[in-house]
């Protein structure tokens, strides 16, 4: 009888990835765009192409680096008895390609749906809360599933989100004012 694995730790690890970098992303760049311009057309368009150029970019690493792991470990192990768990682990790139890719586009629009709705710098704080909201709560799933500190991971995705995101803001806001 063949034993079924437990795939939670590969699939966190791909919505994880996902998610984070495309909230991330997406939030540095429309924030700076924000900063910039104020417009939101110009902060809606700039926010829909970097998550789908993201979710497409996150898909294909996901799916090229998946790939390679498997490689890698098919030559290397073929004759030791961590094969088969390696395996596992590794066994689809195109599902991780999906969930990286899935989870990139849903992280993407966190930040940016409030722009659809709200003005320009009550997006900004919008955007800023729901992200971190999304960054703490993704920290604190993690945790929890495997065993961690739930607050210290959350406030630690947080502080790395919401930096990453600051460096975008303060591009905006530095080259705003300047004719190219």
């Amino acid at each position: 009888m063949k034993k079924e694995h437990d795939h939670t730790g590969s699939n966190l690890k791909d919505i994880i990835l996902g998610g984070q970098d495309g909230l991330v992303n997406v939030l540095g760049i429309i924030l700076g765009v924000a900063a910039a311009t104020f417009q939101t057309k110009i902060i809606i368009v700039a926010g829909l192409a970097a998550a789908f150029a993201e979710s497409i970019s996150m898909a294909a690493v996901a799916y090229t680096s998946t790939d390679a792991a498997l490689s890698y470990y098919n030559t290397k192990l073929k004759k030791s008895s961590l094969i088969n768990l390696l395996k596992e682990e590794y066994e689809n790139p195109k599902k991780s390609a999906f969930i990286v890719g899935l989870s990139a586009i849903i992280g993407s629009l966190i930040p940016l749906v409030p722009f659809f709705f709200l003005p320009v710098k009550i997006s900004i704080i919008a955007a800023l809360i729901l992200s971190a909201l999304a960054l703490f709560i993704g920290g604190t799933i993690k945790a929890k599933l495997t065993k961690g500190n739930e607050f210290r991971s959350g406030l630690e995705m947080l502080i790395i989100g919401m930096l990453a995101a600051l460096v975008g803001y303060l591009i905006g806001t530095l080259f705003g004012n300047l004719d190219f």
